[in-house]
């Protein structure tokens, strides 16, 4: 009795995380717009120093060969040996309206596959805080790269960073800075 009970709570739980990620695909239209991050959370990142130091001690711990938002690319190695991040979209250096479009395409260095699953998107203010989920939540990321619609940014300068790593463990980066109307 208590096993059946076990499954059904998990296939309950199951189905609830499920019914959103196959509610709307992608380019679908549906749910045309969401929050990438919110002015409030915007303000927090750039002004609040944490209390203490013990409370970030763990926050970019990940999987072995998963970048965080603190890796860097090896300074070593030629940048042509790293995978690339182009920024398709939306054009950079000039003032934006949300919602905004982003187009990336990842470039491999060589014949050496991108891999996907270590894609990571990065704001970077007075603290460095990922957002990956809130895109991958939303999105799926190939090989070649990602597209997102109808991300909502605060009005104001935000700055991102991405990074990709391929199957030698190259980290490629790139950063963007968003000035939003």
């Amino acid at each position: 009795m208590n096993q059946l009970r076990l499954i059904t709570s998990l296939s309950v739980l199951f189905i609830g995380f499920m019914i959103p990620v196959f509610a709307a695909p992608p380019g679908s239209g549906v749910g045309t717009t969401f929050d990438l991050f919110t002015e409030s959370e915007v303000s927090a990142w750039n002004t609040v120093s944490p209390k203490d130091s013990r409370e970030f001690s763990a926050r970019d711990l990940g999987p072995p060969g998963v970048p965080s938002c603190h890796s860097t690319p090896d300074s070593t190695a030629p940048v042509a040996e790293n995978p690339q991040i182009k920024i398709l979209a939306p054009t950079l250096g000039k003032p934006l309206s949300a919602p905004i479009d982003i187009d990336l395409q990842f470039v491999p260095a060589g014949a050496t596959a991108i891999r996907p699953e270590t894609f990571r998107v990065c704001y970077m203010g007075f603290l460095t805080i990922d957002i990956t989920k809130r895109i991958t939540d939303r999105i799926v990321v190939s090989a070649q790269g990602l597209r997102v619609t109808g991300a909502q940014l605060p009005k104001g300068h935000h700055h991102l960073m991405m990074l990709i790593a391929d199957q030698l463990g190259r980290l490629g980066r790139s950063e963007a800075t968003f000035d939003i109307q």
